[in-house]
């Protein structure tokens, strides 16, 4: 069969079976709809607080921390995942590369509205399939052009806080999660610098950003962690656990085989690290923004002028209409 051909046909393929795993879906998620979705809507009025959660691929993800951020604490959560995984094993059928990444990105939207996730992303860098050397990734990949899709993501979404999923150290296995980490922790000060990229800001339309912090993730239960998150916490306007909602998430990635099986009762901590800025050695946060304005009486400064009295007086009476609503 000509390779034109053949293409046309693992297209259809693979269209087929994203109509499968999208059958399989009901066409709403529950706490989205009704009183959950009504009470979740008015938590994301009550801050400016907003988190960008990097990956290597889709199933990558803290999805139980996503989902305690965006649905708990009404935090504005996005997803950047590096690649579609195009690479991965496929559980569901004979789909692979370019067919296997349409899959894989409409689970990972699919799970999205479980976390509830508000931004995806993702970098033009292919999965090419295992490696332990973070170097087969820079040879596989361009360093410097996905280093500039990373800080064109940060510019545009402009997050207080990233957290990688991701150290860029050899413990995190694949060389791809290597390199995720590796492009975040560079990425993050790169687009605070003007003359970096300046294309983006000249015909883009950007600006310079500075997040406030970088954490990653994957921090061992005997290291120090400067933030641990618990998210077996049970909320009465979901009806589950944060945990369990991802977990439901999780599984509609099936051709990973991701999520079948059930969580375990009891705690589920997830650890990080804070390495920018360093926190005191004695310092432990019980979340991302603890320190940090978030709500409306920091009106003006995140409009770059703190000093406003006007800012000032419509963020009290903005905050105050949101706190009567809730």
């Amino acid at each position: 069969m000509p390779a034109f051909f053949q293409r046309i046909a693992f297209v259809s393929l693979a269209l087929g079976a994203i109509n499968i795993v999208l059958a399989a879906q009901p066409n709403q998620v529950a706490v989205n709809q009704g009183p959950a979705a009504t009470w979740q809507a008015l938590q994301k009025l009550r801050t400016f607080a907003s988190v960008l959660h990097t990956t290597a691929h889709p199933d990558d993800e803290h999805g139980g921390v996503l989902t305690w951020l965006s649905r708990g604490l009404g935090v504005r959560v996005s997803l950047l995942t590096l690649t579609r995984g195009e690479s991965g094993d496929n559980a569901l059928g004979a789909e692979l590369f370019d067919a296997l990444g349409l899959i894989r990105t409409e689970e990972l939207l699919a799970a999205n509205r479980y976390y509830g996730v508000d931004q995806q992303y993702f970098t033009s860098a292919i999965d090419y399939g295992f490696s332990k050397r973070v170097s087969e990734a820079w040879n596989q990949w361009t360093r410097n052009k996905v280093l500039e899709e990373v800080v064109r993501v940060i510019r545009m979404n402009r997050p207080l806080v990233v957290v990688s999923r991701f150290q860029g150290a050899p413990r995190d296995g694949h060389g791809q999660h290597i390199a995720a980490g590796e492009i975040t922790l560079e990425a993050f000060h790169v687009a605070a610098d003007p003359d970096r990229f300046p294309e983006q800001l000249l015909r883009g339309g950007l600006r310079p950003w500075q997040a406030h912090r970088l954490y990653v993730g994957g921090i061992r239960t005997d290291e120090a962690a400067s933030t641990e998150i618990d998210v077996s916490e049970y909320s009465p306007w979901l009806g589950l656990s944060y945990r369990r909602l991802a977990r439901l998430g999780l599984g509609l990635q099936r051709s990973q085989n991701s999520g079948r099986s059930s969580a375990t009762p009891g705690a589920a901590i997830r650890r990080y690290q804070r390495i920018w800025p360093l926190p005191r050695p004695e310092q432990t946060h019980a979340g991302f923004f603890d320190g940090l304005e978030t709500g409306w009486e920091s009106l003006g400064d995140l409009a770059g002028r703190p000093d406003s009295p006007l800012l000032k007086s419509y963020g009290r009476s903005i905050g105050a209409h949101v706190e009567a609503a809730v």
